[in-house]
């Protein structure tokens, strides 16, 4: 993880200043908002690690070359971004009782961004262009979640609801003056955001067949089986396809051949592709645990049947 442990050190830096930004919040905010920051800092033990959301300026800067200083602010600019469209995703995934208080969170997160980011962009600068382009992907996404079947149909659409991200890497190239770079960088975050959805699509599967939310592996699985996303498919047959027929092996074969095409692009940026060929190598050994396991049992219901037939007690 050397696309980590070598920005662990900026990162530290890059928390500590949005904690200290947080304590300023309106109470009970501010309490509120330090929980929930500390549920996606990396530096925390059991806290879920959206490394791409934070590193992406830096994996950027190693093409860019800005200054340490900007790099961290672009990556602060990015963590309230984070924060801001987690919360509201979530307010509309679960509904929560306090909805009303994450919501006024997720302003103040979004207020925070806008307060870094007009400090490194005048208002004429083409970064405001994107911000709204990105926006409106991200809004076009989560409208018509549910009511198509993106991995088949169109996986640019999976992307677009982390298209905010993309932000922080956009950035640091019109800071850099290499804005003709920013379609084939946007090209490959989108491609390291979908191999990174795949991932989490396979841990989310129970959950996100339980609450109705879309999911790759459910429409991976759906296809095999020839039916339309979900239509007369239920956990058991999910199970079967996984642990019996190899499904997951073929999905995670797929993740993987995404992360590899990184390697093969202009400008090449070793952290990003790192990153996604870490995540979807994530997958192919869960894959292959998965298979050995499948073959262990197999194997010992065989040994079962040739010792029983010799009188073998």
């Amino acid at each position: 993880m050397e696309w980590y442990t070598r920005y662990r050190h900026e990162l530290e830096q890059v928390f500590a200043e949005a904690e200290k930004r947080i304590s300023l919040f309106p109470a009970p905010l501010n309490t509120m908002g330090q929980e929930y920051e500390a549920q996606f800092n990396p530096l925390l033990e059991n806290s879920t690690r959206n490394y791409i959301c934070y590193l992406l300026p830096f994996w950027v800067n190693e093409m860019a070359g800005l200054q340490p200083e900007m790099v961290r602010r672009l990556s602060l600019g990015n963590v309230y971004i984070m924060l801001a469209f987690l919360l509201q995703d979530d307010v509309m995934d679960t509904g929560p009782a306090d909805w009303r208080s994450r919501l006024a969170l997720a302003q103040l997160f979004l207020a925070e961004s806008m307060d870094i980011y007009r400090g490194l962009f005048p208002a004429d600068s083409p970064f405001w262009d994107y911000y709204r382009l990105y926006v409106s992907e991200w809004a076009s996404s989560v409208a018509q979640e549910g009511d198509r079947d993106d991995f088949q149909e169109n996986r640019s659409g999976i992307s677009s609801k982390a298209s905010p991200l993309k932000l922080a890497g956009t950035g640091a190239l019109l800071l850099s003056r290499q804005e003709h770079h920013i379609p084939a960088v946007t090209e490959m975050t989108d491609q390291a955001l979908l191999v990174l959805q795949m991932s989490d699509d396979w841990a989310d599967w129970r959950e996100d067949l339980h609450e109705g939310s879309y999911n790759c592996l459910l429409s991976f699985i759906s296809a095999e089986q020839e039916v339309g996303y979900m239509q007369g498919i239920h956990a058991e047959q999910i199970e079967e396809a996984v642990y019996t027929r190899n499904a997951l092996s073929r999905y995670a074969a797929a993740a993987a051949d995404l992360a590899r095409t990184l390697t093969e692009r202009n400008p090449a940026i070793s952290g990003l592709t790192s990153f996604a060929i870490g995540v979807a190598e994530g997958l192919v050994q869960d894959a292959a645990y998965i298979a050995r396991e499948k073959q262990h049992l197999l194997s010992g219901g065989l040994q079962y049947l040739l010792d029983h037939e010799a009188g073998t007690p």
